[in-house]
């Protein structure tokens, strides 16, 4: 009884050594991951990113296709009108089916989007305050409802569905209700053509 509890002390030590060091060589191999600042991730390209494997290099679609104005979402099923005023524009179609319009109006940046295929496409991964507006819009027959949430940090998304189609509008900004919920119905109101 002694000896086995001699053999197997002797190659409980041997085996902890032998693990302690296959997990220093399995961990000492790794790279830094290359760090990114905020700006290079958020703002986006002209052009595909670039991916390192080993030593080639190879293009990553970018899913976000610059076009010209409003129109060019038409072709993915999506009719949208930015309201008068709108300054600093930009357009964009995000995979094929999400149009996506940046724009500022009163100094106050907005992301509007749209969709007639895809399910959750605003983009904000914050925590909303559980108080909401919730506004109606009746145009002949069809009456939809109009959601504003709050998030944690200040920032307003709107949403809202005419037909097929989904509709976000979202700031940062710290916009009082009065504006957020104006801007929103007008926005309803220009996207009713919607096929």
């Amino acid at each position: 009884m002694n000896r086995t509890k001699r053999l197997l002390g002797r190659k409980g030590i041997l085996l902890a050594v032998a693990l302690t060091a296959l997990l220093a060589a399995g961990c000492g191999g790794k790279k830094e991951p290359v760090k990114t600042s905020e700006a290079e991730t958020s703002a986006p390209a002209e052009t595909g990113t670039r991916a390192e494997s080993g030593t080639a290099t190879r293009e990553l679609p970018n899913p976000m296709a610059e076009v010209k104005d409003v129109l060019a979402f038409e072709a993915i099923g999506v009719h949208m009108v930015l309201p008068e005023g709108a300054e600093d524009t930009s357009f964009f179609i995000i995979n094929q089916e999400v149009a996506d319009a940046r724009f500022s109006l009163d100094g106050v940046p907005y992301t509007y989007r749209a969709s007639d295929t895809a399910e959750d496409f605003a983009g904000i991964f914050e925590r909303f305050k559980d108080e909401a507006i919730s506004r109606n819009y009746d145009y002949g027959e069809t009456s939809l409802e109009v959601l504003i949430k709050t998030t944690d940090s200040g920032g307003r998304l709107a949403s809202w569905e005419w037909g097929s189609t989904k509709y976000t509008l979202y700031t940062a900004a710290q916009v009082d209700d009065d504006t957020i919920t104006d801007l929103t119905m007008h926005l309803v109101e220009l996207s009713q053509y919607e096929k």
